[in-house]
């Protein structure tokens, strides 16, 4: 408690977070504080983790964090519509557009109109765009071990288990 007695003293540790569980019980009455926790928590850690990768291993490789995205996404299917690009890799279907433009300028992927229907166009990885690819996620896995290197393997398995659970109870991917 402060000097006063009426409020907890803010951590030197966690200031934000301290003063945001403090404060949002005002927003609204009946607030699950546990739900909104941990909503909060795992926001900050994913921003957190993002904007590392973002910034310590995908721009010096001449990558977005879109565009990695992209490229792993379409890795894993070997080819794919942009449509379902944008349906797995959490970028818009208006940014796939754009980022996959990049990506084939580059020389990273390349497009190929289907015959039956020439609207239809899949995307693949060109040589260049699966090595780059293997480079960025090599780097990127480092960063991964650096992350969760606080964690011991059991609770490393318990955390992804636990997060498979709630994506699992989500609405499907569109």
């Amino acid at each position: 408690m402060d000097s006063a007695g009426d409020k907890p003293a803010v951590s030197p540790v966690d200031p934000f977070g301290d003063r945001a569980r403090e404060r949002v019980p005002e927003l609204a009455d009946d607030l699950d504080l546990g739900t909104f926790a941990a909503a909060f928590e795992l926001f900050r850690l994913s921003t957190r983790v993002i904007n590392d990768f973002e910034t310590m291993v995908h721009r010096p490789l001449g990558l977005s964090i879109a565009g990695f995205r992209v490229l792993f996404t379409v890795w894993v299917f070997d080819e794919m519509e942009p449509r379902d690009i944008a349906r797995l890799s959490g970028v818009t279907r208006a940014a796939v557009s754009g980022v996959v433009n990049t990506l084939e300028r580059d020389g990273l992927v390349e497009k190929t109109r289907e015959q039956a229907d020439k609207r239809l166009v899949t995307v693949r990885l060109t040589e260049g765009g699966e090595r780059l690819l293997q480079e960025a996620y090599a780097a990127q896995n480092s960063r991964e071990q650096e992350v969760f290197a606080g964690l011991s393997r059991d609770e490393l398995s318990t955390l992804t288990q636990l997060m498979r659970r709630v994506t699992a109870a989500q609405r499907p991917e569109r």
